[in-house]
C-alpha cells in the first residue's frame, strides 16, 4: 500500500462555458463520484467497519483540508485516471479501474467542474484498512484497495469519444460499473465491502434476461425492478439516473452483448 508509480502527466483541456461546467457537474453525479466525496465534494467516510477498515474521500474542494489548491489539473486526472496521488504515493480505495479509460475531455470538464464548487473547510477524513481488509488484499480479493496496481500507466488517452448509441461508447460508460459488478461485469460479492452488503448483480445478457431495453432504462431512472421490488443500498442507481438516455442506451447495447 505504500508504493510508488511513475505517470507521466497528460495536458487536460479547462472549460469555464456554464454548458461545460454543467456537463462536468452530471459527470460528478452519474460516475458516482459523491458516493466518497459527498454531494458537495467535501469527502465522507463511506467504509467504517471494524475488521474491513476506515476509508474515507478526500475533500476535493478548495478548501482549508482539501487537495484542489496544491493540485494541478493533470495531477487530477492522475489520480483520477490512474489511483496516484501526489509525488506518485498510490490512492487507497480510489476505484480508478471504473475512470481509467475516460477521455481527456470528460476528465477536463469533471475537474473544471470541481473547480468552480465552493470552498469547504473539512480535514481529510480516516483512511485505515483493517484487519481483514488487509488480508483480503493479500490474497487478492480486494485489488481496489490499490487500484493502481492494475492499471496501464503507459495509456494514451483519448481526447473525446461522441456520445453514440454504439458498443463502444456503451463499454464507456460500462467501465462505471465494474467497481461494483467486476471487470467482467458477472456480479458477486463486491470488493471489499462489509459481510452486510448483498452481492452485486449479473448485468450481462444473462443477468439482465428479464429486462428490454426500456424497463432496463426505467430501473435505472427509478429505482424500481421490472417485478416492483426496489433497488437498494449499495446499487447507487440515483446518480446512474442522471446518465443520458444515449448513455443508458448504448449501455444496455454494450451489456446484451457480453
Amino acid at each position: 500500500m505504500g508504493q510508488t508509480f511513475a505517470v507521466n502527466p497528460t495536458p487536460i483541456p479547462k472549460f469555464i462555458s456554464k454548458e461545460d461546467l454543467t456537463e462536468g457537474k452530471r459527470l460528478y453525479q452519474s460516475r458516482g463520484c459523491g458516493d466518497c466525496h459527498d454531494v458537495d465534494g467535501s469527502g465522507k467516510t463511506f467504509i467504517s467497519d471494524p475488521a474491513i477498515g476506515t476509508i474515507s474521500g478526500a475533500n476535493l474542494t478548495a478548501g482549508i483540508g482539501g487537495i484542489l489548491r496544491d493540485r494541478s489539473d493533470e495531477e487530477l486526472a492522475i489520480a483520477i485516471r490512474h489511483g496516484v496521488g501526489k509525488n506518485g504515493r498510490a490512492l487507497i480505495f480510489m476505484p480508478s479501474t471504473d475512470f481509467q479509460g475516460m477521455t481527456n475531455e470528460d476528465i477536463g470538464k469533471l475537474v473544471s467542474y470541481l473547480r468552480s464548487m465552493p470552498s469547504i473547510d473539512k480535514e481529510q477524513g480516516e483512511i485505515n484498512p483493517g484487519p481483514l481488509g488487509r488480508f483480503l488484499f493479500l490474497i487478492g480479493e480486494i485489488p481496489i484497495l490499490v487500484s493502481a496496481e492494475q492499471i496501464i500507466h503507459e495509456t494514451n488517452h483519448l481526447q473525446n469519444l461522441k456520445p453514440t448509441v454504439s458498443l463502444e461508447y456503451g463499454k464507456y460508460v460500462a467501465a462505471t460499473c465494474t467497481g461494483c459488478h467486476g471487470m467482467k461485469l458477472v456480479g458477486g460479492p463486491i470488493q471489499g465491502a462489509p459481510p452486510e452488503w448483498p452481492p452485486a448483480q449479473n448485468i450481462t445478457k444473462v443477468g439482465l434476461s428479464q429486462y428490454t431495453e426500456t424497463t432496463f432504462i426505467q430501473s435505472i431512472r427509478t429505482g424500481k425492478r421490472p417485478d416492483g421490488s426496489e433497488m437498494k443500498f449499495p446499487m447507487p442507481w440515483q446518480s446512474l439516473a442522471k446518465l443520458t438516455d444515449i448513455e443508458l442506451k448504448a449501455l444496455w447495447m454494450y451489456l446484451q452483448s457480453i
